[in-house]
């Protein structure tokens, strides 16, 4: 069981994730077990268009 860490993914790229709270922390993408968004997320649905801002 490891922690819990919140924040918005700030950038990223093959091995890390940049997490942006009131600090910036460097995560190990294989050190993530779980993502959990704190919105819903909309898809878009194959057949339509992705709408800017929303993709």
């Amino acid at each position: 069981h490891g922690n819990k860490l919140q924040g918005q993914i700030e950038s990223f790229h093959q091995y890390v994730i940049l997490l942006k709270t009131t600090v910036s922390q460097m995560v190990y993408k294989h050190a993530i077990s779980t993502v959990v968004p704190s919105r819903p997320v909309r898809l878009p649905s194959g057949d339509q268009p992705a709408e800017p801002g929303n993709a």
